[in-house]
């Protein structure tokens, strides 16, 4: 016969999920390692100019209505630069969706004349986008906007225009990844239908986990991940569930798939 007494020490050893117990739930956390190569404060776009002409003589010549493109970030205004020969009247390209920037020039004019009247241009008109300044025949532009900028285009000009450093927003950068198992992650447990999890670990080098000593129940295991669904890359919970169904049990549970 069962006395009360009995009965309550019988209902006391009775286990929920958790610890105690001689099973153990193993798993694997791999994903993606995403890394920025140039990351760091905002820049702005430098562009320089060397503005060729071959000045009356065989080369590159200039030629009435040749432009090149000039732009800002997204949202702001672009250019096209326009010369116009001062002998006869040119025709102004009137690009769609951008601002003219007239230069007049003639043939016999030198690099470092063209030069000059092109800073003077760029800075009437677009002096709010650009800070320019001169070098014999180099031309510096500079975007007073930072961020990532469409380059500067040549067009038809015989002019050499490079981008000598690349703009970029805050963080931005060249980005790539490294995919595989993640090591030294923090991996979580919750018990039963608990809501916070009770206990971790960190995975080990080839990104395998363990949590030891539970009873018999069920379990949800889960890590933080990058949502890259969310401009903002907010954390989010990836979860697996595990159930222990037998003593001395080792139970895998589904890999965990991250992005950090």
């Amino acid at each position: 016969m069962i006395t009360a007494l009995g009965l309550f020490a019988l209902t006391a050893c009775n286990k929920v999920e958790g610890p105690g117990g001689t099973s153990s739930i193993t798993g694997k956390v791999y994903g993606k390692i995403i890394t920025s190569s140039n990351g760091g404060p905002a820049e702005a776009e430098v562009t320089t100019v060397i503005c060729s002409h071959a000045d009356g003589v065989d080369g590159s010549i200039l030629d009435n209505s040749d432009y090149f493109l000039l732009n800002t970030p997204a949202g702001g205004t672009n250019y096209y630069v326009w010369y116009e020969n001062t002998n006869w009247l040119g025709q102004d390209p009137n690009l769609s969706g951008r601002t003219g920037i007239k230069v007049t020039y003639s043939n016999n004019e030198s690099n470092v004349t063209i030069a000059n009247n092109t800073a003077a241009a760029i800075t009437t008109v677009a002096g709010m986008d650009f800070t320019v300044t001169v070098s014999n025949d180099i031309l510096t532009i500079v975007n007073i906007t930072v961020g990532q900028v469409v380059d500067a285009d040549d067009v038809n000009t015989p002019f050499v225009i490079d981008v000598t450093n690349q703009g970029k927003g805050i963080g931005e950068g060249t980005t790539y990844s490294i995919e595989g198992p993640i090591a030294d992650e923090r991996v979580f447990l919750i018990y039963g239908e608990e809501d916070f999890y009770s206990e971790s670990v960190r995975t080990d080098a080839a990104g395998n986990y363990q949590f030891k000593g539970l009873t018999k129940g069920n379990y949800r295991v889960f890590a933080f991940s990058i949502d890259t669904l969310n401009p903002s890359e907010f954390l989010i919970q990836k979860e697996v569930s595990a159930e222990i169904t037998e003593n001395k049990q080792v139970v895998s549970a589904l890999s965990l798939y991250i992005v950090i």
